[in-house]
Protein backbone atom coordinates (compact mmCIF):
# COMPACT_ATOMS: atom_id res chain seq x y z
CA UNK A 1 0.00 0.00 0.00
CA UNK A 2 1.24 3.70 -0.69
CA UNK A 3 1.65 6.26 1.54
CA UNK A 4 0.89 9.78 0.02
CA UNK A 5 0.32 13.34 1.33
CA UNK A 6 -3.12 14.61 0.87
CA UNK A 7 -2.89 17.58 -0.80
CA UNK A 8 -4.63 20.73 0.83
CA UNK A 9 -4.86 24.47 0.34
CA UNK A 10 -2.83 27.00 2.71
CA UNK A 11 -3.70 28.16 5.63
CA UNK A 12 -1.71 29.00 8.90
CA UNK A 13 -2.71 25.85 10.22
CA UNK A 14 -5.56 23.53 11.15
CA UNK A 15 -7.25 23.41 14.27
CA UNK A 16 -9.74 20.62 13.75
CA UNK A 17 -9.28 16.88 15.11
CA UNK A 18 -9.99 15.52 12.20
CA UNK A 19 -8.33 16.76 9.64
CA UNK A 20 -6.96 14.50 7.29
CA UNK A 21 -2.46 14.79 7.50
CA UNK A 22 -2.19 11.60 5.47
CA UNK A 23 -3.84 8.87 3.66
CA UNK A 24 -3.07 5.17 3.79
CA UNK A 25 -4.97 3.66 0.23
CA UNK A 26 -8.53 4.69 1.01
CA UNK A 27 -7.79 5.36 5.21
CA UNK A 28 -7.42 8.34 6.50
CA UNK A 29 -4.95 9.11 9.21
CA UNK A 30 -5.96 12.87 10.74
CA UNK A 31 -4.71 14.87 13.57
CA UNK A 32 -7.22 12.81 16.69
CA UNK A 33 -4.88 10.23 15.71
CA UNK A 34 -1.07 12.34 15.34
CA UNK A 35 -2.59 13.25 19.04
CA UNK A 36 -3.12 9.70 20.43
CA UNK A 37 1.35 9.66 19.85
CA UNK A 38 3.08 7.76 17.36
CA UNK A 39 5.79 5.18 18.52
CA UNK A 40 8.17 4.07 15.67
CA UNK A 41 10.92 1.16 15.55
CA UNK A 42 13.28 0.22 12.96
CA UNK A 43 17.10 -1.60 13.24
CA UNK A 44 19.62 1.47 11.44
CA UNK A 45 19.44 1.41 8.04
CA UNK A 46 15.61 0.11 7.82
CA UNK A 47 14.32 3.42 6.71
CA UNK A 48 12.54 4.36 10.08
CA UNK A 49 13.49 8.33 10.00
CA UNK A 50 13.79 8.95 6.37
CA UNK A 51 10.80 6.67 5.82
CA UNK A 52 7.63 6.84 8.21
CA UNK A 53 9.26 9.69 10.61
CA UNK A 54 9.99 12.00 7.62
CA UNK A 55 6.58 11.75 6.71
CA UNK A 56 5.19 12.34 9.82
CA UNK A 57 7.42 15.67 10.07
CA UNK A 58 6.37 16.90 6.53
CA UNK A 59 2.77 16.44 7.17
CA UNK A 60 2.56 17.94 10.86
CA UNK A 61 4.43 21.36 9.17
CA UNK A 62 1.64 21.28 6.14
CA UNK A 63 -0.39 21.42 8.55
CA UNK A 64 0.58 24.44 10.43
CA UNK A 65 1.52 22.92 13.51
CA UNK A 66 4.16 24.48 15.85
CA UNK A 67 6.29 22.26 17.89
CA UNK A 68 9.59 21.00 19.66
CA UNK A 69 12.61 19.07 18.50
CA UNK A 70 14.90 16.87 19.89
CA UNK A 71 18.22 16.08 18.68
CA UNK A 72 20.38 12.90 19.17
CA UNK A 73 22.07 13.09 15.81
CA UNK A 74 24.48 16.24 14.21
CA UNK A 75 22.68 15.90 11.16
CA UNK A 76 19.18 16.31 12.73
CA UNK A 77 18.72 20.11 12.65
CA UNK A 78 19.97 20.42 8.91
CA UNK A 79 16.77 17.62 8.36
CA UNK A 80 14.03 20.08 10.06
CA UNK A 81 15.51 23.26 8.17
CA UNK A 82 14.89 21.13 4.79
CA UNK A 83 12.08 20.15 5.86
CA UNK A 84 10.56 23.57 7.02
CA UNK A 85 11.77 24.88 3.14
CA UNK A 86 9.49 22.77 1.60
CA UNK A 87 6.71 23.37 3.79
CA UNK A 88 6.94 27.11 3.31
CA UNK A 89 8.09 27.67 6.94
CA UNK A 90 11.38 28.93 7.43
CA UNK A 91 10.43 31.70 9.25
CA UNK A 92 8.66 29.90 11.77
CA UNK A 93 12.16 27.85 12.82
CA UNK A 94 14.06 28.61 15.87
CA UNK A 95 17.28 27.02 16.27
CA UNK A 96 18.69 26.45 19.48
CA UNK A 97 22.24 25.84 19.27
CA UNK A 98 26.01 26.84 20.63
CA UNK A 99 25.56 30.14 18.55
CA UNK A 100 23.69 31.35 21.64
CA UNK A 101 21.38 33.56 19.45
CA UNK A 102 18.42 32.03 21.22
CA UNK A 103 18.37 31.58 25.05
CA UNK A 104 16.36 29.70 27.79
CA UNK A 105 17.00 30.52 31.71
CA UNK A 106 15.62 27.13 33.01
CA UNK A 107 15.51 28.05 36.59
CA UNK A 108 13.65 31.23 35.91
CA UNK A 109 11.29 30.43 33.33
CA UNK A 110 10.48 27.20 36.39
CA UNK A 111 10.35 30.26 39.31
CA UNK A 112 7.84 32.40 37.27
CA UNK A 113 5.80 29.09 35.65
CA UNK A 114 5.70 26.70 38.63
CA UNK A 115 7.49 28.01 41.43
CA UNK A 116 4.70 30.27 43.29
CA UNK A 117 4.29 31.07 46.34
CA UNK A 118 3.41 27.76 47.91
CA UNK A 119 4.51 25.65 45.14
CA UNK A 120 8.06 25.75 45.60
CA UNK A 121 7.86 21.89 45.45
CA UNK A 122 6.94 21.86 41.35
CA UNK A 123 11.03 23.01 41.37
CA UNK A 124 11.92 20.32 43.08
CA UNK A 125 9.84 18.09 40.63
CA UNK A 126 12.35 19.66 37.93
CA UNK A 127 15.58 18.92 39.88
CA UNK A 128 14.37 15.61 40.17
CA UNK A 129 13.78 15.33 36.25
CA UNK A 130 17.07 16.39 35.97
CA UNK A 131 18.35 13.48 37.98
CA UNK A 132 16.47 11.23 36.46
CA UNK A 133 17.24 12.50 32.79
CA UNK A 134 21.39 12.54 33.77
CA UNK A 135 20.62 8.83 34.57
CA UNK A 136 19.60 7.95 31.58
CA UNK A 137 21.94 10.02 29.49
CA UNK A 138 24.75 8.24 31.11
CA UNK A 139 23.81 5.04 30.10
CA UNK A 140 20.58 4.22 32.43
CA UNK A 141 20.89 1.88 35.16
CA UNK A 142 19.05 1.36 38.76
CA UNK A 143 19.43 4.08 41.06
CA UNK A 144 20.38 1.62 44.18
CA UNK A 145 21.82 2.74 47.00
CA UNK A 146 22.07 6.19 45.49
CA UNK A 147 17.96 6.53 45.84
CA UNK A 148 19.12 7.79 49.73
CA UNK A 149 21.15 10.21 48.27
CA UNK A 150 18.98 11.68 45.85
CA UNK A 151 15.96 11.96 48.35
CA UNK A 152 18.19 13.50 51.12
CA UNK A 153 19.45 15.94 48.10
CA UNK A 154 16.02 16.61 46.94
CA UNK A 155 14.66 17.64 50.34
CA UNK A 156 17.88 19.86 50.61
CA UNK A 157 16.50 21.63 47.36
CA UNK A 158 12.61 22.21 48.98
CA UNK A 159 14.60 23.89 51.85
CA UNK A 160 16.88 25.71 49.51
CA UNK A 161 14.21 26.92 46.61
CA UNK A 162 11.79 29.04 49.03
CA UNK A 163 14.77 30.83 50.80
CA UNK A 164 16.59 32.06 47.45
CA UNK A 165 13.52 32.87 46.39
CA UNK A 166 12.19 35.18 48.84
CA UNK A 167 15.68 36.28 49.05
CA UNK A 168 16.37 37.47 45.48
CA UNK A 169 13.07 37.23 44.16
CA UNK A 170 14.40 34.71 41.07
CA UNK A 171 16.58 31.81 40.74
CA UNK A 172 20.07 31.42 38.88
CA UNK A 173 21.97 27.89 38.65
CA UNK A 174 25.08 30.11 40.09
CA UNK A 175 23.46 30.79 43.14
CA UNK A 176 21.66 27.63 44.22
CA UNK A 177 25.40 25.89 43.48
CA UNK A 178 26.84 29.08 46.10
CA UNK A 179 24.16 28.39 48.67
CA UNK A 180 24.66 24.58 48.89
CA UNK A 181 28.24 24.74 48.72
CA UNK A 182 28.45 27.39 51.31
CA UNK A 183 26.00 25.49 54.06
CA UNK A 184 27.68 25.21 57.24
CA UNK A 185 29.67 21.52 58.04
CA UNK A 186 29.00 22.12 62.09
CA UNK A 187 27.09 24.01 64.42
CA UNK A 188 30.50 25.48 65.56
CA UNK A 189 30.64 26.93 62.14
CA UNK A 190 27.31 28.51 62.68
CA UNK A 191 28.46 30.36 65.34
CA UNK A 192 31.53 31.55 64.17
CA UNK A 193 31.56 35.34 62.64
CA UNK A 194 33.63 34.40 59.99
CA UNK A 195 30.77 31.88 58.28
CA UNK A 196 28.16 34.32 58.90
CA UNK A 197 30.35 36.96 57.29
CA UNK A 198 31.57 35.06 54.19
CA UNK A 199 28.50 32.59 53.16
CA UNK A 200 26.48 33.18 50.78
CA UNK A 201 24.38 30.97 52.63
CA UNK A 202 24.57 32.80 55.36
CA UNK A 203 23.79 36.23 53.60
CA UNK A 204 20.66 34.59 52.17
CA UNK A 205 19.69 33.33 55.49
CA UNK A 206 20.20 36.90 57.26
CA UNK A 207 18.18 38.87 54.15
CA UNK A 208 15.60 36.38 54.65
CA UNK A 209 15.07 37.11 58.52
CA UNK A 210 15.74 41.37 57.74
CA UNK A 211 12.80 40.65 55.25
CA UNK A 212 10.16 38.68 57.43
CA UNK A 213 11.53 41.15 60.77
CA UNK A 214 10.53 44.24 58.49
CA UNK A 215 7.33 42.67 57.85
CA UNK A 216 6.31 42.26 61.16
CA UNK A 217 7.06 45.56 61.79
CA UNK A 218 4.99 46.54 59.31
CA UNK A 219 2.58 44.08 60.77
CA UNK A 220 2.52 41.34 57.83
CA UNK A 221 1.83 38.86 60.28
CA UNK A 222 1.23 36.13 57.37
CA UNK A 223 4.18 37.24 55.66
CA UNK A 224 5.49 35.02 53.36
CA UNK A 225 9.10 35.88 54.16
CA UNK A 226 8.14 35.14 57.88
CA UNK A 227 6.41 31.80 56.43
CA UNK A 228 9.49 30.77 54.51
CA UNK A 229 11.64 31.58 57.30
CA UNK A 230 10.37 29.89 59.69
CA UNK A 231 10.11 26.44 57.94
CA UNK A 232 12.80 26.50 55.92
CA UNK A 233 15.54 28.39 57.80
CA UNK A 234 16.75 26.33 60.80
CA UNK A 235 17.24 23.67 58.50
CA UNK A 236 20.21 24.71 57.54
CA UNK A 237 20.89 26.08 60.47
CA UNK A 238 20.83 22.91 63.03
CA UNK A 239 20.13 20.03 60.91
CA UNK A 240 22.12 20.14 57.62
CA UNK A 241 25.33 21.20 60.21
CA UNK A 242 24.53 17.75 62.61
CA UNK A 243 25.00 15.61 59.55
CA UNK A 244 27.73 12.99 59.11
CA UNK A 245 31.29 14.05 56.26
CA UNK A 246 29.58 10.61 54.44
CA UNK A 247 25.94 11.32 53.71
CA UNK A 248 26.76 15.24 53.74
CA UNK A 249 28.91 14.61 51.40
CA UNK A 250 26.92 12.10 49.03
CA UNK A 251 24.53 14.83 49.37
CA UNK A 252 26.48 17.52 47.84
CA UNK A 253 28.11 15.35 45.48
CA UNK A 254 24.39 14.77 43.33
CA UNK A 255 23.88 18.35 44.15
CA UNK A 256 26.64 19.51 42.18
CA UNK A 257 26.10 16.84 39.53
CA UNK A 258 23.20 18.61 38.41
CA UNK A 259 24.49 22.34 38.75
CA UNK A 260 27.91 21.86 37.72
CA UNK A 261 27.10 21.45 33.40
CA UNK A 262 25.07 25.04 33.76
CA UNK A 263 27.72 26.75 35.85
CA UNK A 264 30.24 27.10 32.80
CA UNK A 265 30.73 27.35 29.31
CA UNK A 266 28.04 26.94 26.44
CA UNK A 267 25.64 25.10 28.37
CA UNK A 268 25.54 28.37 30.94
CA UNK A 269 25.46 31.29 28.54
CA UNK A 270 22.01 29.16 26.52
CA UNK A 271 20.04 28.03 29.81
CA UNK A 272 21.45 29.95 32.32
CA UNK A 273 21.22 33.77 31.21
CA UNK A 274 18.33 35.40 29.60
CA UNK A 275 15.09 33.98 27.77
CA UNK A 276 14.64 35.19 23.84
CA UNK A 277 13.04 31.36 23.21
CA UNK A 278 10.44 29.12 25.27
CA UNK A 279 8.08 26.55 25.05
CA UNK A 280 4.83 28.70 25.34
CA UNK A 281 6.05 29.47 21.60
CA UNK A 282 5.36 26.32 20.05
CA UNK A 283 1.58 27.39 20.39
CA UNK A 284 2.21 30.37 18.73
CA UNK A 285 3.29 28.28 15.46
CA UNK A 286 7.13 28.20 15.97
CA UNK A 287 8.98 25.23 15.31
CA UNK A 288 11.98 24.67 18.47
CA UNK A 289 14.58 22.61 17.09
CA UNK A 290 17.29 21.86 19.79
CA UNK A 291 20.36 21.35 17.91
CA UNK A 292 22.55 20.45 20.86
CA UNK A 293 23.14 16.86 19.63
CA UNK A 294 23.82 14.00 22.22
CA UNK A 295 26.39 12.82 20.00
CA UNK A 296 28.07 15.79 20.31
CA UNK A 297 27.11 17.42 23.42
CA UNK A 298 26.94 13.83 25.60
CA UNK A 299 24.92 13.98 28.43
CA UNK A 300 24.59 17.52 28.78
CA UNK A 301 23.04 17.90 25.99
CA UNK A 302 20.42 15.16 26.88
CA UNK A 303 19.98 16.41 30.23
CA UNK A 304 19.18 20.10 28.53
CA UNK A 305 17.02 18.97 26.10
CA UNK A 306 14.71 16.49 28.55
CA UNK A 307 14.47 19.44 30.74
CA UNK A 308 12.58 22.16 28.42
CA UNK A 309 10.67 18.86 26.96
CA UNK A 310 9.49 18.62 30.29
CA UNK A 311 8.64 22.11 30.77
CA UNK A 312 7.09 22.22 26.62
CA UNK A 313 4.92 19.21 28.18
CA UNK A 314 3.49 21.06 31.42
CA UNK A 315 3.02 23.89 28.91
CA UNK A 316 0.83 22.00 26.68
CA UNK A 317 -0.85 20.07 29.11
CA UNK A 318 -1.68 23.34 31.20
CA UNK A 319 -2.97 25.34 27.76
CA UNK A 320 -6.81 25.87 27.74
CA UNK A 321 -7.78 23.74 24.95
CA UNK A 322 -10.94 25.02 22.62
CA UNK A 323 -11.78 23.97 18.92
CA UNK A 324 -9.61 26.70 17.44
CA UNK A 325 -6.27 26.08 19.74
CA UNK A 326 -3.08 25.21 17.32
CA UNK A 327 -2.06 21.55 17.33
CA UNK A 328 1.61 21.43 18.45
CA UNK A 329 4.09 18.43 18.02
CA UNK A 330 6.63 17.13 20.19
CA UNK A 331 9.33 15.18 17.66
CA UNK A 332 12.15 12.84 19.27
CA UNK A 333 14.49 10.64 16.85
CA UNK A 334 16.71 8.05 18.87
CA UNK A 335 14.17 9.31 21.79
CA UNK A 336 16.00 6.88 24.22
CA UNK A 337 18.10 10.14 24.90
CA UNK A 338 15.51 11.39 26.51
CA UNK A 339 12.46 9.69 28.29
CA UNK A 340 11.36 10.00 31.50
CA UNK A 341 8.71 9.24 33.84
CA UNK A 342 7.18 12.09 32.84
CA UNK A 343 6.43 10.77 29.64
CA UNK A 344 3.42 8.51 30.40
CA UNK A 345 1.83 11.38 31.73
CA UNK A 346 2.07 13.96 28.90
CA UNK A 347 0.93 10.53 26.72
CA UNK A 348 -1.88 10.63 28.73
CA UNK A 349 -3.41 13.75 27.82
CA UNK A 350 -1.48 14.44 24.25
CA UNK A 351 -5.22 14.07 22.78
CA UNK A 352 -6.98 16.84 25.27
CA UNK A 353 -3.88 18.84 25.00
CA UNK A 354 -3.67 18.52 21.01
CA UNK A 355 -0.36 17.52 21.50
CA UNK A 356 1.18 15.27 18.85
CA UNK A 357 4.27 12.31 20.04
CA UNK A 358 6.28 10.93 18.29
CA UNK A 359 9.31 8.96 19.25
CA UNK A 360 11.51 7.06 17.30
CA UNK A 361 14.42 4.17 18.12
CA UNK A 362 15.53 1.13 17.36
CA UNK A 363 13.85 -1.12 19.41
CA UNK A 364 12.27 -2.19 22.78
CA UNK A 365 15.90 -3.30 24.62
CA UNK A 366 17.45 0.13 24.20
CA UNK A 367 14.26 1.53 26.24
CA UNK A 368 14.43 -1.14 28.80
CA UNK A 369 18.56 -0.19 29.20
CA UNK A 370 17.79 3.68 29.58
CA UNK A 371 15.17 3.60 31.99
CA UNK A 372 16.98 2.13 34.90
CA UNK A 373 15.24 0.21 37.70
CA UNK A 374 12.06 -1.39 36.96
CA UNK A 375 12.84 -0.40 33.38
CA UNK A 376 10.16 -2.63 31.76
CA UNK A 377 7.60 -1.20 33.61
CA UNK A 378 8.23 1.99 33.30
CA UNK A 379 8.82 1.76 29.58
CA UNK A 380 5.53 -0.37 29.38
CA UNK A 381 3.81 2.45 30.72
CA UNK A 382 5.08 4.89 28.54
CA UNK A 383 4.60 2.36 25.34
CA UNK A 384 1.23 1.21 26.25
CA UNK A 385 -0.04 4.54 25.73
CA UNK A 386 1.15 5.41 21.93
CA UNK A 387 -2.13 4.68 19.73
CA UNK A 388 -0.19 4.16 16.49
CA UNK A 389 2.74 1.90 16.48
CA UNK A 390 4.89 1.44 13.17
CA UNK A 391 7.48 -1.12 13.04
CA UNK A 392 10.31 -1.31 10.07
CA UNK A 393 12.57 -4.09 9.32
CA UNK A 394 14.21 -4.64 12.42
CA UNK A 395 16.41 -8.13 14.03
CA UNK A 396 15.83 -7.38 17.50
CA UNK A 397 13.81 -10.43 18.05
CA UNK A 398 12.05 -9.33 21.49
CA UNK A 399 10.62 -6.06 19.24
CA UNK A 400 9.23 -8.49 16.32
CA UNK A 401 7.90 -10.80 19.17
CA UNK A 402 6.19 -7.58 20.49
CA UNK A 403 5.25 -6.47 17.23
CA UNK A 404 3.55 -9.80 16.03
CA UNK A 405 2.17 -10.22 19.71
CA UNK A 406 0.40 -6.58 18.60
CA UNK A 407 -0.82 -7.98 15.74
CA UNK A 408 -2.02 -11.04 17.08
CA UNK A 409 -2.55 -14.56 16.32
CA UNK A 410 -5.47 -15.70 13.83
CA UNK A 411 -6.58 -19.29 13.47
CA UNK A 412 -4.53 -21.30 10.25
CA UNK A 413 -4.75 -25.01 9.50
CA UNK A 414 -2.49 -27.42 8.78
CA UNK A 415 -3.03 -30.05 5.67
CA UNK A 416 -1.95 -33.66 6.52
CA UNK A 417 -1.84 -36.15 4.05
CA UNK A 418 -0.94 -39.82 4.69
CA UNK A 419 -0.27 -42.22 1.73
CA UNK A 420 -0.29 -46.13 2.11
CA UNK A 421 1.08 -48.55 -0.59
CA UNK A 422 0.31 -52.38 -0.98
CA UNK A 423 1.42 -55.50 -3.23
CA UNK A 424 -0.74 -59.19 -2.75
CA UNK A 425 0.36 -61.85 -4.79
CA UNK A 426 -0.64 -66.10 -4.58
CA UNK A 427 0.13 -69.02 -6.48
CA UNK A 428 -0.49 -72.99 -6.43
CA UNK A 429 -0.21 -76.30 -8.75
CA UNK A 430 -0.77 -79.65 -9.37
CA UNK A 431 1.28 -82.44 -10.99
CA UNK A 432 0.07 -85.75 -12.65
CA UNK A 433 1.50 -88.32 -14.62
CA UNK A 434 0.68 -87.18 -17.71
CA UNK A 435 0.68 -83.52 -17.20
CA UNK A 436 0.66 -80.49 -14.72
CA UNK A 437 -0.88 -77.15 -14.43
CA UNK A 438 -0.58 -73.60 -12.30
CA UNK A 439 -2.45 -71.45 -11.11
CA UNK A 440 -2.05 -67.86 -8.84
CA UNK A 441 -3.02 -64.03 -9.02
CA UNK A 442 -0.72 -60.71 -8.30
CA UNK A 443 -2.15 -57.06 -7.52
CA UNK A 444 -1.28 -53.37 -5.84
CA UNK A 445 -3.15 -51.22 -3.75
CA UNK A 446 -2.23 -47.29 -2.77
CA UNK A 447 -5.14 -45.74 -0.28
CA UNK A 448 -4.82 -41.74 0.38
CA UNK A 449 -6.01 -40.39 3.13
CA UNK A 450 -5.97 -36.35 4.23
CA UNK A 451 -7.23 -34.51 7.30
CA UNK A 452 -6.89 -30.46 8.02
CA UNK A 453 -6.63 -29.51 11.54
CA UNK A 454 -6.80 -25.96 12.66
CA UNK A 455 -4.22 -24.32 14.90
CA UNK A 456 -3.51 -20.59 16.44
CA UNK A 457 -0.06 -19.11 15.20
CA UNK A 458 0.80 -15.43 14.35
CA UNK A 459 -0.84 -13.55 11.46
CA UNK A 460 2.46 -12.02 10.49
CA UNK A 461 4.86 -13.55 12.44
CA UNK A 462 8.31 -12.60 13.96
CA UNK A 463 10.63 -13.34 11.24
CA UNK A 464 8.64 -11.07 8.85
CA UNK A 465 10.41 -8.28 10.39
CA UNK A 466 13.59 -9.45 9.60
CA UNK A 467 13.11 -10.68 6.26
CA UNK A 468 10.32 -9.18 4.01
CA UNK A 469 10.18 -5.49 4.54
CA UNK A 470 11.95 -2.97 2.47
CA UNK A 471 14.45 -0.59 3.58
CA UNK A 472 14.74 1.95 1.04
CA UNK A 473 17.88 3.34 -0.81
CA UNK A 474 18.74 2.40 -4.26
CA UNK A 475 17.94 -1.22 -4.05
CA UNK A 476 14.41 -0.93 -3.10
CA UNK A 477 13.68 2.33 -5.35
CA UNK A 478 14.08 4.50 -2.32
CA UNK A 479 10.79 2.70 -0.93
CA UNK A 480 10.36 1.69 3.13
CA UNK A 481 7.84 -0.65 4.20
CA UNK A 482 6.38 -0.05 7.88
CA UNK A 483 3.90 -2.22 9.74
CA UNK A 484 1.18 0.54 11.14
CA UNK A 485 -1.19 -0.34 13.86
CA UNK A 486 -3.28 1.68 15.15
CA UNK A 487 -5.52 1.14 18.27
CA UNK A 488 -9.17 0.77 18.04
CA UNK A 489 -9.20 1.07 13.74
CA UNK A 490 -9.93 -1.29 11.39
CA UNK A 491 -8.38 -0.74 8.08
CA UNK A 492 -10.11 -1.17 4.50
CA UNK A 493 -7.69 -3.06 3.14
CA UNK A 494 -6.99 -5.70 5.50
CA UNK A 495 -10.26 -5.46 7.48
CA UNK A 496 -8.07 -5.36 10.16
CA UNK A 497 -6.52 -2.92 13.00
CA UNK A 498 -2.43 -3.55 11.23
CA UNK A 499 -1.72 -2.45 7.28
CA UNK A 500 1.45 -3.12 5.42
CA UNK A 501 2.40 0.66 3.93
CA UNK A 502 5.32 2.02 1.74
CA UNK A 503 6.82 5.27 2.65
CA UNK A 504 9.07 7.04 -0.01
CA UNK A 505 12.13 8.67 0.89
CA UNK A 506 12.62 12.03 -0.48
Amino acid sequence: MRLSFRRRRRVPYHASLDTPLLSFGKDLWCIRDAAEGTAIWGAPGSGKSSGSGQALARAYLAAGMGGLVLCAKPEEAENWRRYAKVAGREKDLIVVDASGAQRFNILDYAAVHLGGRGFEQNLVDLMGRMVEATRVADGGGGDGENRFFIDAAMKWLSHAFPLLLVTYGTLRMRDLDRFIASAPQSLAEVRSEAWQAESFCSKTLIRAATLAKEAMERGEKDSYALQVITEHGDFFLEEVPKLDNRPRSSIEATLTNLTYPFLSGKLAELFCTTTTVTPAMCREGKIIVMDLPVLKYGAAGAVAQTIFKYLFGLAAQNTKIDKHTRPVFLFADEAQFFLNSADADLLSTARSSKTCIVYITQDLPTYYAKLGRNARDVAESILSKFGTRIFHANTSRETNQAASELIGKIEKFHLSQTRSKGRTSGGGGNRHDQGGGFHGQDGSATTIGESTSGYLDYEVPPDYFATKLRTGSGNHDHKVDGIVIRNARIWKQTKRHWVQAEFQQQ
